[in-house]
This record gives structure tokens, sequence and C-alpha cells, in this order.
């Protein structure tokens, strides 16, 4: 069987395409401020609908995808991949144990913001002023299920021909990613783009 190595980005990040263990969410909502770091340790392939994988990444890589460069970052985990010619439908992908997020929501006339806390002592509450974080403003810590560590993605369609190269661009919108609950900061799944060709 032909193998390729022009498989540049597969770009699992579709990645972070996971919920982080939400509870019940209220309507306030608000961005990542130049945090939401992931780590990635493994990403695999499928040719079958997920009945067999091919590892194209294993180890441990941060990436901020609230950082302009996150796209790149997550290429690169695949770039250099050596795959079998044929069509991958599917992407599986396994994170780290935690996130990492700074960001703030407004919720009924007062700031909640991350605290550079962890799970249920991530955030503060600065009352009676919006878009004011106090001044324990700082990066906090989540922990990330174990049931949610794995994020599958299937319908995909991934060709991988010989002598042709791809070029996958993948893009994290994460505006409105942090939303409040439960009397504090809760992170949520960003919006991932991927386009190819």
């Amino acid at each position: 069987m032909q193998r390729t190595r022009r498989f540049i980005g597969c770009v699992a990040l579709v990645v972070v395409c996971w919920a982080v263990g939400l509870r019940g969410v209220a309507a306030a909502s608000g961005a990542a401020d130049g945090t939401y770091t992931v780590t990635i340790t493994k990403v695999e392939v499928s040719k079958d609908s997920g009945t067999t994988y091919t590892t194209i990444f294993s180890g441990s890589q941060s990436i901020n995808i609230a950082s302009v460069s996150a796209g790149a970052v997550a290429a690169g985990l695949a770039s250099g991949a050596v795959l079998d010619v044929g069509t991958y439908d599917t992407v599986r992908v396994t994170l780290g144990t935690t996130l990492l997020a700074k960001g703030y929501v407004n919720n009924a006339g007062n700031t909640v913001y991350t605290n550079g806390g962890t799970d249920g002592s991530a955030s503060s509450t600065n009352g009676g002023v919006t878009d004011t974080p106090g001044s324990g403003y700082a990066i906090s810590t989540y922990t990330i299920p174990a049931a949610n560590r794995t994020n599958t993605t299937s319908g995909l369609s991934m060709v991988v021909q010989v002598g042709k190269s791809s070029t996958v661009t993948v893009k994290f919108d994460t505006t409105g990613v942090l939303s409040f609950s439960g009397g504090g900061v809760i992170p949520g799944a960003p919006v991932v783009t991927i386009t190819g060709s």
C-alpha cells in the first residue's frame, strides 16, 4: 500500500470541541482574555469510521487557542505524519487533565472573573460594576473530567493522495466561551473552523 507524507494538518483540533463538564449554564457569557490553553496528548485518524486508528501525534503539546498562532501550532501536530493513501473520515483527540483560562462574565450587574484558583475556587466577583475584573484577575485552572478528555469527530473527508499536498487551516474563536454557572466562571468549547485545500 502506498504511503505519503503530504498530510499537513488533519488538524484534529476539532480537538477542543469538547465540553469541559459544564453544569447548567446561565445566559451570561464572555470571551477568553488571551489565555485558553489545553494540552493535546494524542491525535489519531481513521479511514473506517473509527474501527481502527493511525496515531499521527503522541506526546504533550500545550496550545493556547486564544492566541493568534493557535492554528499553526495545531497544524504542526500532524506535520510530517506518514499516512496510507485514502480518505480519512474520523479524528480522535485526547486532551490532558487541565484547561487554563482567563476571562470574565457580567452577571446581574457584577463582574465575575477568573482569579488564579482551581475549579470551584477559580473565580471571584467584583460587585456593582460590569466589565471590570478585580485586582485578583488571573489565569485559573479547570479540571477536564476524564469522560470529556477524548473527542471523536466523524463524518470528515480528508483525502491523502500520492504527490498531492494538502493545506489545512484551523481557526479558533474563543468569543463567548466563558459562562456563568453555579456562582462562577465556567469554560466551554470554542468555535473551531477548519478549511482545507
